[in-house]
């Protein structure tokens, strides 16, 4: 049988053209910034290109075919950008942050998350008073509330709440967690922070009852109530509960990192390794059950059922429904005796969550995994091929290590390029991981529907020490040397030239064209060039960096992978210096290569000089008659009474403004700075300083 080309086998992808072009779309609207007069034009413009490309396809056998066909494309196009904006609360005219309201009343929209004494939700805000009188509206909002006392809250309950709905603050420092994005994927572009004299819980699962939302977790919370009493380890149950059910919200952060250095994070995160073994466990059941002759269907119905049910209870995050949408293809091409493929699969199942959540595309969870899978598609067949093995056992391990090995080598360039760190020892992992966790899985769902207490008292204890050993396994390769290799985070050029060489060198070995061979070498050449070159600059550069943390100051030079840190947080692991710097910190040095200084004073005002080799810096906290010169000056806690004197005594060639100042301060401070034409930084609500090489 003659072997397809490859353009034969995109033609087998029907819905891959159309996907293409909605997925430039995506990509293109964040570029378009919009006014509510000029997204109503582009609403028109959709209308308009219905209309013309009806009219091109109606005449198409005159002459009006390639009309029709670019007609299409465009239309496609410009609802994938209609799509991506269409949510923003700017164009939504009953969206909450458009009328100037007294109080809201809010429903909750998700689990609750505890964690130290602030509970975070999301809420839908279902309206609101403006002088006493209640104004319906719409649109999500994340809702924090700090208190030392133990609240209960659970999906569905009625809040009325009080206080200001602020925009969610972008990134203020290099390499900072956008949590920005990360909630306007969700359509949450608001949030409000509140005090127990904030709010009032109006009723308790007020849509609980009659929400599907509600019921899954309500089922989800019942399956995990079952479980608990047959864990003595309270960490061990942690475990199970994400590995069964996606619930992470207990996991303790040293676990989570160790599953995150070793690659193996996707265990904790319901996946399609879990369909698959959910899958798998079904079909087994099925082998082995009679079933009458008249109801061949019971199984597919059942087994479907199941599927999407268990992904609806997990959360219908991107990895789960994109592997139920393909083991609902796979079922049905078995049922109704119909070739399934995969790539289709794929794209079907990434067309409609992008079509449900247009932002999912830019989710980095989202593109990881349906970049794992896609290597499996295309690299499994060709190892398979090369590794040719008959006996089972030997196929099995040859299969474990095939997946593991197709997965990471197309999401390598794209976590270098988000994370800049790459798990060493990920194939030692996955091997110690993967079967355990498969296999606590399986003892998992037998847990969940045995009614037998002395059966699940005997599983638990199997279960239990299972995930002890998953545990052990992991933290042993964690502390293996160099489990974990770090680097600088490549930019965009070297991750499209790392693609460019993967798929190059695939199409020439699976169509044997040498020109391709030739290109992936070209493309290879070219990111060592880049990396080299980066290297020689890195050697010398300098970076300096005054980091927004708040009320905290946190200063950093970096030089040859090592760094000094000032702060007055005391300690690097401060859980906000952490999340505001210790990215960057962690990519830009070596292990074991940082200096961390604190600035303690016990609440006095203090001021500092500190010499680095790009100069002196005086930290002021307070005026004083006598002060030393230096390049920089950096004003903190509001201490610009005598502001000018400070600046003729110093002679900075620039002044930074922390974060501690006022914002009204800050600007009182610039107009005098901009007086004495000195260079001058607010970092109040700002991005953090950032100097590179160039001299202060």
């Amino acid at each position: 049988m003659k072997e397809l080309t490859f353009y034969q086998k995109l033609e087998r992808i029907p819905i891959l053209k159309i996907t293409s072009v909605y997925v430039i779309g995506l990509f293109l609207a964040p570029l378009l910034k919009f006014s509510p007069k000029w997204f109503q034009y582009l609403e028109y413009s959709l209308f308009l290109f219905v209309g013309l490309t009806l009219c091109c396809y109606l005449l198409r056998k005159t002459g009006f075919r390639y009309g029709y066909l670019f007609g299409y494309y465009v239309l496609v196009l410009l609802f994938g950008i209609w799509q991506f904006w269409r949510s923003d609360p700017l164009f939504v005219k009953d969206h909450f942050s458009h009328f100037q309201l007294d109080s809201y009343v809010v429903d909750i929209i998700d689990e609750p998350k505890t964690k130290a004494d602030i509970v975070r939700f999301e809420a839908e805000v279902i309206g609101g008073y403006k002088h006493g009188t209640f104004v319906q509206t719409t649109g999500k909002i994340m809702v924090s509330i700090k208190s030392k006392l133990k609240i209960q809250f659970q999906y569905g309950d009625r809040l009325w709440v009080k206080g200001s709905m602020a925009r969610v603050a972008p990134p203020l420092n290099p390499l900072e967690f956008d949590y920005r994005g990360y909630l306007e994927r969700a359509d949450i572009y608001h949030q409000i922070f509140l005090h127990t004299d904030n709010y009032t819980v109006i009723a308790k699962g007020v849509s609980q009852s009659n929400d599907m939302r509600g019921k899954a977790l309500e089922t989800r919370g019942y399956f995990l109530r079952k479980l608990q009493p047959y864990f003595q380890n309270e960490e061990y149950f942690s475990i199970a509960a994400a590995l069964l059910y996606g619930f992470r919200s207990d996991i303790d952060e040293e676990i989570l990192r160790a599953f995150t250095n070793t690659g193996t994070i996707h265990v904790l995160s319901v996946s399609g390794m879990h369909v698959a073994v959910l899958f798998g466990f079904l079909s087994l059941v099925f082998r082995f059950v009679p079933l009458p002759s008249m109801l061949p269907w019971l199984p597919f119905v059942i087994t479907f059922s199941v599927i999407w049910l268990y992904a609806f209870i997990a959360g219908l995050g991107p990895p789960i429904v994109r592997s139920a949408i393909m083991i609902s293809f796979v079922l049905s091409a078995q049922y109704f005796k119909r070739n399934s493929s995969s790539l289709n699969a794929l794209v079907t199942a990434a067309t409609i969550i992008l079509l449900c959540s247009p932002r999912a595309l830019r989710d980095v969870g989202f593109q990881l995994s349906f970049l794992a899978v896609l290597g499996m598609i295309l690299f499994l067949p060709i190892f398979e091929k090369i590794i040719v093995v008959k006996k089972p056992l030997m196929r099995f391990f040859r299969d474990a290590v095939s997946i593991s090995i197709a997965a990471q080598i197309l999401t390598t360039p794209l976590t270098l390029y988000y994370f800049g760190q790459f798990p060493t020892y990920f194939l030692l992992a996955n091997l110690l991981v993967d079967f355990p966790s498969t296999l606590a899985m399986y003892l998992g769902f037998v847990m969940t529907v045995n009614p037998l207490d002395w059966l699940n008292e005997i599983l638990g204890i199997l279960l239990g020490n299972l995930i002890g050993f998953m545990l052990y396994c992991l933290q042993f390769v964690d502390s293996l040397a160099f489990s974990t290799i770090k680097i600088n985070i490549i930019d965009k050029g070297l991750l499209f030239l790392s693609y460019a060489a993967i798929f190059s060198f695939l199409y020439a070995y699976q169509w044997k064209d040498n020109k391709y061979h030739y290109l992936g070498f070209f493309c290879v050449a070219g990111m060592l060039i880049i990396a080299i070159h980066g290297r020689v600059i890195e050697r010398n550069i300098e970076r300096f960096r005054v980091y927004n943390t708040r009320n905290e100051l946190t200063m950093a030079y970096f030089k040859h992978q090592q760094a000094v840190i000032y702060s007055t947080f005391d300690s690097l692991n401060h859980k906000a210096l952490q999340y505001a710097c210790g990215r960057e910190i962690q990519v830009l040095t070596a292990e074991d290569n940082v200096q961390f200084i604190p600035l303690g004073n016990a609440g006095k005002r203090v001021n500092y000089l500190i010499a680095l080799p790009i100069g002196k810096v005086i930290i002021m906290e307070h005026f004083e008659e006598v002060l030393p010169t230096a390049d920089l000056l950096i004003v903190r806690k509001n201490a610009i009474q005598k502001l000018a004197a400070a600046v003729s005594l110093i002679s900075p060639k620039q002044v930074i403004l922390d974060g501690s100042n006022s914002l009204k301060k800050s600007l009182r401070a610039k107009v005098i700075l901009d007086s004495l034409r000195i260079k001058n930084y607010i970092i109040k609500d700002n991005f953090a300083y950032v100097w590179d090489k160039e001299s202060l």
